[in-house]
């Protein structure tokens, strides 16, 4: 009798003990370690326009970020990159689009529609999408790159484009100071990418852009001042004040760091 009392004591203490010890964790799988972009990406350029007649207390412009994708060692997989956002803040709107780049050339066609790419915003860069503009800890957006449309689009020249369509608040400077904008870039493989061209459109029934500066800016930016067209040239065009020539975005010295700094008179 005592011997059975004594089974059941310590039957009940294990128990007690079993349920008294702390629970262990749930260890959460590790995201699989993103494989190497399979192509070289680069900045074709970025094109700058005003938005509005000057009517609306709110002045916007009109960025387009056009990103060179070569078909690469691609292999057919679906892709996912990550953009952040610029500045002076978050975009009004977004639209990304898949355009062809024809055999030779450099960039996608100006009338070329493309076709719609599915975006997803984003606190800061997931594990699963390869870094494209921006830096990892900006807010920003996750580009879908699926298989089908992008095998489409590398059929005509083996080369598309990404075409982010962004409308951006501007800030109203104190005059005579200009409209100022932060364009992300990035780096790929280690290497930053190639910057293009940079042009100014003026558009139709618009305010006119008159003079138009640009810099890389950031840490270890080289200060020297990058070209940048406008078209059309405007009448009332402003003289530059520049104290060296503007050279050729891509012969500037880029580091990963750099962002792409341009004012607007």
């Amino acid at each position: 009798m005592r011997t059975a009392m004594k089974r059941t004591v310590a039957s009940l203490a294990l128990s007690a003990a079993t349920l008294l010890a702390p629970v262990a964790p749930a260890l959460t799988p590790k995201a699989a370690p993103l494989a190497p972009l399979p192509m070289l990406p680069s900045v074709a350029r970025v094109i700058f326009s005003l938005v509005g007649d000057g009517t609306s207390s709110a002045r916007q412009a009109l960025v387009i970020e056009e990103v060179n994708l070569p078909r690469g060692d691609w292999k057919g997989e679906a892709l996912d990159f990550y953009v952040a956002y610029g500045a002076p803040g978050v975009p009004h709107a977004v639209d990304v689009r898949l355009v062809p780049v024809a055999d030779g050339s450099l960039e996608a066609d100006d009338h070329a529609a493309g076709v719609p790419v599915a975006i997803e915003r984003a606190p800061r860069r997931p594990p699963s999408a390869h870094p494209l503009l921006g830096r990892d800890t900006m807010a920003g957006f996750v580009v879908h790159l699926k298989k089908e449309p992008f095998a489409k689009a590398l059929a005509q020249g083996n080369m598309a484009t990404l075409r982010i369509r962004a409308v951006v608040d501007l800030r109203e400077p104190p005059a005579p100071q200009p409209y100022t904008l932060v364009v992300r870039l990035g780096a790929s493989r280690g290497s930053p990418l190639t910057l293009g061209r940079l042009v100014v459109e003026n558009r139709p029934g618009a305010d006119v852009v008159a003079r138009a500066e640009a810099r890389l800016c950031g840490a270890d930016a080289d200060p020297h001042p990058l070209a940048v067209a406008i078209t059309p040239k405007p009448a009332e065009a402003l003289p530059p004040s520049l104290d060296n020539a503007p050279i050729a975005p891509v012969l500037a010295v880029r580091h990963a760091s750099d962002d792409l700094c341009v004012s607007l008179w």
